[in-house]
């Protein structure tokens, strides 16, 4: 006769097959539609973005299976494009992405993905469903992981073993989950772990004793999805991979997911002699959501993987989970060091103003400079934040940034404060020419504005709607700004076009009624008939070629001057600070509040540098190699801990997990060590020379050299030129 327990295990394993059954099919990738999606990506990001910045990409190999792991997944599919372009454009590979197979379900989005090689990945909480009834823990104290149900059937189709009992969530706290161990009966499971141990006055510490509603999430069987990225790696193709699971819109990583690491040493494990190169790639936005917005990505050096780990791996069971931890733990590690790590956007708004306190007023920085500085204050941050000088310096930082926000200003704008520099007479000429600018400008702009505000209009909707969706179904999200730069880039690149076209075909077929003589081309007064401008001589289709490319051209002058515009609008307001009675003098203030602050950043720079750096203050420039090899990440077998649940809260995130990191760091990750660039990122290590010389010399005096010695080296950053002092000239001139 046969038991209970082997019929559940027989529904298991049909249940299995059906969940594996739902897996989609890979598209494989056809190579010209893929170029073809490329150069029209590339022309959408030029638009899109003011500026993007590959760093590193010489790092990436152009033969041979490489696995791209990107990080932070804060603009959902345009990070994917952007690796796209990249990647074809410094390495000449084509690149397949691992999809969840909830996106590959849209119409418009999944057939793209599927023709341009992505591999979809079920996951399991994209298919979550409620359950009847209630769960509850007869004895949380003295037997945590055993779970009884009242009014619900365990052995029901809808649980297996593997699968997960997901309570509901509180507040903007993600909802806690345990995998199921064992079904025992019809009323009662075994859990893998237990449910963490709630305080008295959280809700779930009552309700999992009384009975607490549950939803429950099916077991996922990957194993053809990764025999299929296997077979990609061992054929020498090119995997991305983004480890969080999900795209989101904090400033700090969410924990990584164990599949980048399963991933590399499955394709070791199966061929050790593939020559597998895994490579971090950190994604940096300034404003990933803004239309014009900068980027810079930047490739880091390559993680090798251990023969021990590679025959732990093998061997299964906790040799196998301890190799997957160190190997992820090592990634981690190579993804701190391209991507800024802030445990709240409040931090990191106190780095970026200390950042621009720490370099001259008038210095433009280059893009990646700024994400290194950016970087390495964050590091120091959160190794000396509780030191006093660094929490009055904090205070003072956090005062200067209110006045500037009472004023409607930004910090380089308080230049404007220098009355001997910027009398008001100069300042109201400014003021005037700026004003008929903006005018002239605000007139280039009307002919865009008029044909192509439904592109605007629409967009905006939309990615307003998909921003409230996503934010609603889902639990790591701040805000949702994730997912607003893809829907703009998506409805502009369906809905221009049509558009487009739309006009063409109205201005055709008024041209041909024109010399047809129609009855209203007629009654037309000369300047609206279309053959006082076109000869008819000129073909229709022609007419239609020619006019399609008039309706482009007429929006990219139209983006371009409105861009242009609003640069200058956003420079007025300093002018009229400058010119009001009332404020003029707080902005003079101001300006002296700021070159006192940036001395104080610059000596609490110089004083907790050399605790992390010994040799902050003696270290030459050294240029960047070209060794793929050089400063790579080596990753060891290593026993690893039983893994625990880790909740993704929306409020202030992992702080625990943040000091357990910074605890790891490595001496030479300091606050603010020497560079070790090359071409324009040797002017920003100039510039920091330049400080410190600025420093030991006295603020006026060298101030007075700054302006008037011209015998001295100079260096000259986006046009604007500093000066430096004698004591290192000899040193820069070495470079």
């Amino acid at each position: 006769m046969t038991s209970r327990r082997d019929i559940i295990m027989v529904r298991h394993i049909n249940k299995l097959f059906h969940v594996n059954s739902f897996t989609m099919a890979r598209r494989y990738m056809i190579p010209w539609l893929y170029d073809l999606g490329v150069w029209v990506f590339t022309f959408c990001l030029d638009i899109f973005f003011r500026e993007i910045y590959a760093r590193g990409a010489w790092r990436i190999p152009k033969k041979g299976p490489v696995i791209i792991i990107a990080a932070p997944h804060a603009n959902q599919f345009v990070d994917s494009i952007l690796l796209l372009r990249i990647l074809k454009h410094y390495a000449d590979r084509r690149i397949s992405f691992l999809t969840a197979e909830k996106s590959m379900r849209e119409p418009y989005i999944g057939t793209m993905a599927g023709c341009m090689g992505a591999l979809p990945v079920v996951r399991a909480m994209d298919n979550v469903k409620p359950s009847p009834g209630l769960v509850y823990l007869p004895d949380p104290e003295g037997d945590p992981t055993r779970l009884c149900g009242r009014d619900v059937d365990f052995t029901s189709d809808l649980f297996m073993v593997g699968g997960a009992i997901v309570l509901p969530r509180v507040g903007r706290t993600s909802p806690d989950q345990q995998a199921i161990a064992d079904i025992v009966g019809p009323h009662e499971l075994r859990l893998r772990q237990p449910f963490p141990a709630y305080e008295p006055d959280h809700p779930h510490y009552r309700a999992l004793r009384d009975g607490i509603t549950f939803k429950v999430a099916p077991h996922i069987d990957q194993s053809k999805m990764f025999d299929a990225v296997y077979s990609e790696l061992c054929s020498g193709g090119c995997i991305g991979i983004f480890p969080e699971g999900g795209s989101h819109d904090r400033p700090s990583l969410l924990p990584l997911k164990a599949g980048a690491a399963i991933i590399a040493l499955g394709a070791l494990a199966r061929d050790p002699d593939c020559g597998l190169s895994i490579i971090p790639c950190g994604m940096n936005y300034f404003h990933p959501n803004k239309f014009r917005s900068r980027a810079v990505v930047e490739f880091g050096n390559p993680v090798h993987v251990h023969p021990d780990q590679i025959e732990a791996f093998k061997a299964g069971g906790k040799a196998k989970r301890n190799a997957v931890g160190s190997l992820l733990e090592t990634i981690q590690e190579a993804l701190e060091a391209v991507t800024q790590q802030a445990p709240d956007y409040e931090t990191l708004a106190l780095i970026q103003a200390t950042r621009r306190l720490y370099k001259p007023l008038r210095m433009k920085l280059p893009l990646p400079l700024v994400i290194e500085l950016n970087r390495r204050l964050l590091k120091g941050y959160t190794q000396f934040k509780d030191e006093r000088k660094v929490v009055q310096l904090k205070k003072a930082v956090s005062d200067y940034n209110g006045r500037l926000r009472a004023l409607g200003i930004r910090d380089h704008q308080v230049e404007w404060g220098d009355v001997q520099h910027h009398p008001w007479w100069m300042v109201l000429g400014t003021l005037l020419y700026r004003i008929g600018e903006l005018l002239t400008l605000a007139v280039g702009t009307l002919p865009s504005v008029a044909l192509f505000w439904p592109v605007f209009v629409t967009t905006k909707i939309i990615s307003v709607r998909k921003q409230r969706k996503a934010l609603a179904g889902s639990v790591v999200k701040l805000e949702g700004r994730d997912v607003v730069g893809s829907w703009k880039i998506l409805v502009t690149m369906g809905l221009a076009p049509a558009l487009y076209t739309w006009y063409t075909a109205i201005g055709t077929f008024w041209l041909n009624y024109c010399r047809h003589r129609g009855y209203y081309a007629t009654l037309a007064p000369w300047w609206i008939n279309a053959r006082t401008y076109i000869p008819d001589r000129v073909s229709l289709p022609i007419f239609a070629i020619f006019f399609f490319g008039l309706m482009i051209a007429v929006s990219f002058a139209g983006l371009r001057i409105g861009e242009i515009g609003i640069d200058v609008l956003k420079s007025l307001p300093p002018l009229v600070v400058a010119l009001s009675p009332r404020s003029g003098n707080s902005l003079v203030q101001l300006r002296a509040q700021r070159q006192e602050l940036s001395a104080r950043v610059v000596d609490t720079i110089d004083t907790f540098a050399p605790e992390i750096f010994p040799d902050f203050e003696t270290e030459k420039l050294v240029p960047h190699g070209h060794s793929p090899d050089d400063g790579a990440y080596r990753s060891y077998l290593k026993s690893m801990p039983p893994s625990q649940p880790e909740s993704r809260n929306r409020s202030r995130t992992r702080s625990n997990r943040s000091r357990s990191q910074s605890q790891g760091l490595s001496l030479q990750d300091s606050l603010l060590k020497p560079l070790t660039v090359a071409s324009k990122e040797d002017l920003g290590e100039v510039n920091r020379r330049i400080r410190d010389s600025m420093q030991e010399r006295g603020w006026a005096r060298v101030r007075a050299e700054y302006d008037a010695d011209e015998d001295e080296d100079t260096v000259v950053m986006h046009g604007i030129s500093s000066t430096a002092s004698t004591v290192d000239s000899e040193e820069k001139k070495t470079r």
